[in-house]
This record gives C-alpha cells, structure tokens and sequence, in this order.
C-alpha cells in the first residue's frame, strides 16, 4: 500500500471547448485520514484542476459535568496546570456543559501537470476550520498561527509547490503538514483515536515553511520501501510581545525542525517510522499544533537583577513507530508506540499586557504567551525540567458490508523527569474507545454516519500525563475527576 494511491474514473461529460474529458479521482490522504472524492477537470494541454474536501458534525453527551477552571486561574498565570498549588480554590472551579458539538470543513484545491518525459509538477493549498457549533461553518481555523492580513496571514494547512519524477522522487515546498501528525492521524482516524493520538505528543503538525525531499519507492518482490526528509522553520514569535524587550536582548528564537519518515509496506503490513526532533519552537504537548517561535526570555531582563534569570532555547522530539496489519479482508490491527522528549521551558511572562484583577484594576502578569512546559517551582526561578514519556496505541477494526466496527485505546504513559514539583510526570491515563459506523451510498457514496461509546480513566488526581496538552484533554478534568465516559454520534461527508 503505497503512501498516495489513487485510482480514477472516467466519465463522459462535455465541459466546455477546453475541456476534453472529467475524471473523479478517488484517493487516500494522509491528512484526512480516509478515502476522498474530488473532482479533477483535466485541459487539452494536460493541465489538472482539482477540488476536494470534507465536512463533519459530531455531536457528544458526557457522563459528568467537566468541571473548568477560568482562565484567570490558570493560561494567564504561571501556573498553566495548576501544578504549582496544592488544590484550586473553589470559587475558581464552574461546571460545564454535558453536550458539545463539533464541526469541521476543508478544502483542497489543487493544479498539477506531467510532462512527456514522465515529469510531475504541482501546486496546491488546503485550509481547514473547525467550530465547537454543529452548525457553524467556515468561520474559525484548525490551527490559528498567523497573525498577518489577507491571503498571506490566512492559516493554511498546506500550501506548497512540488516536482517529482518516479526513478528520482520528489522535492515540495511550502506550508506542510508534519508526518508526525498527518501519519498518526491516519492511523488513528479509523478506529476513533485521532484526537488522543495524533493531537497529543511532542511532535509539531503544521509546518508553516517547510522543504521536503521524498525517496522513489524501492521494491524487492518481498515489498515497497519508500523515505523523506524534511526541513522546517518559522520566522520570530515577538508580535504579542513588549518590543523594547526584544530590543533589549529577550533573545527570541526561530524554530527549527527536522523530520524523517519511512514508510514499508506489503500485502498484509504498513509499517512508518517517524523522527522528528525540533529547536527554538514554543513548547508544547499538543501534536497538531505549528511550528511557532520561543518569544525569548524578558525575564532576563527583569527588575535589573545582578543574576537575572537565562533560560535555555527549548528543544523537543519525537520517534513514532505505527503500522497496520491486515489478517485477512474483514479485520485489520492497528498499532503505534510514541516515545515524547522535552527540554523543560520556563513560565515567562509578557510584560506587555497585565492581568485584569477582581475589581476592575490591572496588575501582575500574562503568562499565556509563553506559558512554559514542565517548569520548576519559584526557587528554582521557574526553570524548565527535561522529561521523557512513553504512549501506545492499539486498534482493531471488523468489516461487515458497509459497517466498521471498532475497539481501540490509548495509554498515555507516566515520565521521566528530575523536576521536584508534581507537573504530571507521575500520571498515566487510559482512553478507551468502542465504535461502530456506516457507509451510505443510498444518499451519497463519500457520506458516511458513525457512533461511539468512550471511557477515559486517569491513575491519579494531579497534573494531567506530560503527553496531553491540558488537563482536560480526555473530557474530564485530571485535577478533580480520575474516569469519565461519553457518548457521541457523526456524520462525515467527503467531496
């Protein structure tokens, strides 16, 4: 099974002068995670025009109220989870809702073109919203890590420029998608582990400037072996930032990271390993997110101390090793195991906004900027601490005519770390998934209708596992409540 297959259909339509033939191409993508239909309008001088996408609705009901805790009392402080104190009062605690919704759209449009000497060249944008309203559509980004105006400042998912040739390979440029998410996400999407898979871990998903080189595919007769490298960066992390403390020598950082892929496959496996390993990037736990710059470190600055503080540029990776394994047509086993390495990043505060006090009055400091990862208490000035974590995930999905049906789960492992303040290092968490969906071709053959029942379970109360990006990442909130379980129903339409 290669990395991008397709196949394509013709069919008999008259589309204009310049238009000598339709074909719908149907292929697998690594970004959504299922099969996609899209239209594909090839000109006389061999030029394809493509468009595709999907839309999801997905509507929940949890078995407890999630309890929240304000922001005030946690992003725009140091302490982002509630490590730093022995509980949370009270009065900061409010229940939420049992339902919630959710939807999601993309698009891709895309032109390429093969020259008679076998070689390939394409361009092509995707952008992706996401909605916490069933009913909202197009409105707010996946992933918002752009700041600018217009065309430029949108937050494109991809948008790249590629040459290929199938005895050399391929060179892209652009905005991509990390294999480190886009991979997982494929994996996981099918047995309903997308979000607690791919979205959590020290890997980077968006690639807002990125050069990949990708390998011809190499066969033996025993099976395929294809590679990639990629190479990524951003520029500074400063516009929410006080400049004169830029200026002054806050030191902010552009983000550096480097990818390697490799992808075996066979009539029963597909097996991928991911390295990724990343510099001078914000710190982070949350899979998908972009490749955005460290701000620096203006508490370095601060107060003219004779010992100011000089934290250390941050740097993070990830080594994935996932697969698919196909017993026979009606069952398929998926796997992965993930190892997560941090540096530690310190809480370091924007000096450029306050927080708005109970009162109305202002003071102190925002710290949601540059929240930190795995910091140490105030004696040690706040200091990051490195760790190391260990996750896995397995699957099983059953097929029976236009149903799937699916058990799957992720443990998310407790860490390694020196830091003497409880952050989630000694956590661990298994989420459970079972689910069950339908194709149905009788409305629309790219529409399909799914269900699932959910159980998450937490080994302690405390800091959520390193590996997750909050402590309410599962739907329960790690501080007050160690289970949960939920209930939720879908549709997904592909295009």
């Amino acid at each position: 099974m290669p990395l991008f297959g397709f196949y394509s259909r013709k069919i008999s339509k008259r589309c204009g002068p310049k238009m000598k033939k339709l074909k719908l191409a149907v292929f697998s993508c690594g970004f959504m995670t299922c099969a996609a239909g899209a239209f594909t309008l090839e000109d006389q001088s061999g030029n394809k025009y493509e468009i595709g996408g999907f839309a999801k609705m997905e509507w929940s009901k949890a078995g407890q109220a999630p309890k929240i805790i304000a922001n005030n009392e946690s992003i725009y402080t140091i302490d982002n989870r509630n490590a730093l104190r022995d509980s949370v009062p009270a009065s900061a605690v409010s229940l939420g809702s049992k339902s919630s919704q959710l939807s999601m759209q993309q698009v891709t449009l895309g032109v390429s073109r093969e020259t008679d000497s076998a070689i390939g060249l394409e361009a092509k944008v995707t952008y992706r919203w996401r909605s916490a309203s069933a009913s909202d559509f197009f409105i707010t980004p996946d992933v918002d890590y752009t700041s600018g105006k217009g065309i430029a400042g949108r937050d494109f998912t991809e948008k790249l420029i590629g040459i290929s040739r199938p005895d050399l390979g391929a060179v892209r440029v652009g905005t991509q998608l990390s294999r480190s998410w886009s991979r997982s996400d494929s994996f996981s999407f099918p047995v309903g582990m997308s979000s607690q898979w791919a979205d959590s871990g020290a890997g980077f998903g968006v690639l807002p400037e990125a050069v990949r080189l990708t390998s011809p595919i190499f066969e033996d007769g025993t099976g395929k072996l294809s590679a990639e490298v990629t190479l990524a960066r951003n520029g500074l992390n400063t516009n929410n930032v006080d400049q004169n403390l830029v200026l002054l020598g806050s030191s902010p950082t552009r983000p550096d990271l480097k990818e390697l892929f490799f992808q075996y496959s066979n009539q029963k496996n597909l097996i991928e390993l991911v390295i990724q390993s990343t510099s001078g990037a914000k710190q982070t736990a949350f899979g998908k997110s972009a490749l955005v710059g460290w701000i620096g470190d203006p508490d370095n600055l601060s107060g003219g101390s004779n010992d100011p503080r000089s934290a250390l540029k941050p740097s993070q990776s990830v080594v994935i090793f996932q697969g698919n394994h196909w017993p026979n047509p009606q069952n398929m086993m998926t796997w992965g195991l993930r190892r997560s390495q941090w540096s530690g990043s310190a809480a370091t505060c924007n000096y450029d906004a306050q927080l708005v006090l109970t009162g109305g009055g202002t003071g102190g400091c925002v710290f949601g900027i540059e929240p930190g990862f795995n910091y140490g208490p105030i004696s040690v000035n706040y200091q990051g601490y490195r760790a190391t974590s260990w996750d896995a995930l397995l699957g099983w999905s059953h097929y029976v005519g236009l149903y799937t049906y699916t058990v799957s789960g992720v443990y998310f492992g407790k860490a390694s770390s020196e830091n003497p303040i409880e952050w989630g290092q000694s956590n661990s968490a298994l989420s459970v998934n079972l689910g069950v969906s339908r194709k149905v071709p009788e409305v629309h053959k790219g529409l399909t209708v799914s269900g699932g029942i959910a159980f998450a379970k937490f080994s302690r109360l405390g800091p959520a596992p390193l590996s997750m990006p909050n402590n309410s990442f599962l739907g329960i909130n790690s501080l007050f409540d160690k289970t949960g379980h939920s209930m939720s129903l879908g549709a997904t339409w592909v295009f």
